[in-house]
């Protein structure tokens, strides 16, 4: 038994108290979150919640609609009107949504100078609300060509219909670091 100690037990044979180790670990959590905490997952943006499926109707660099809106769609009368404010000078029949099970959530950017995107990148369930994570992004190639050309960046989504109250969040996204 003394024996089994002296070869996997430290040199002297004696055990380290448990509450010692355990600090041990949290100084190393503490010091890896410290020292790596820019590069690591967790010092991301995350949403909670539980994830919602969705299918992106349309999303695009051009929009009719100039101002910025986030907005929710629950019946068919006004998804035909978001469609037409959105979709004139084309003036294209809107897609078919089935409003019983589903509903509509658009995000525009309004008009702005310069390539741009926008995208709805999750969509969470909180109790008391659903939550639109979305990203919204300078989208210039290098070195920027023409910056005073409008855009109008949109993403619109089709989701499984719920009554809750919506809410949006822009989620940061990192700078892409451009050559003089």
């Amino acid at each position: 038994m003394r024996r089994a100690a002296q070869l996997f037990g430290p040199a002297d044979g004696v055990r380290p108290r448990p509450e010692r180790a355990r600090r041990g670990g949290q100084v190393a959590q503490l010091l890896a979150v410290i020292l790596l905490g820019p590069l690591s997952p967790a010092s991301v943006q995350i949403p909670s919640g539980a994830p919602l499926p969705f299918v992106t109707i349309a999303a695009g660099a051009t929009s009719s609609i100039r101002t910025p809106s986030r907005l929710v769609v629950r019946n068919d009368a006004e998804w035909r009107a978001l469609w037409r404010r959105h979709d004139d000078p084309a003036g294209g029949a809107a897609p078919r949504v089935d409003f019983n099970r589903d509903m509509v959530i658009g995000v525009f950017a309004g008009e702005i100078r310069g390539p741009a995107a926008v995208a709805i990148v999750r969509v969470t369930r909180d109790p008391d609300r659903l939550v639109v994570w979305y990203t919204f992004r300078d989208t210039s190639p290098i070195p920027a060509v023409d910056s005073n050309v409008p855009s109008a960046p949109f993403s619109i989504i089709r989701l499984p219909r719920s009554s809750l109250p919506v809410g949006f969040v822009q989620v940061k996204t990192p700078q892409v670091l451009r050559r003089p």
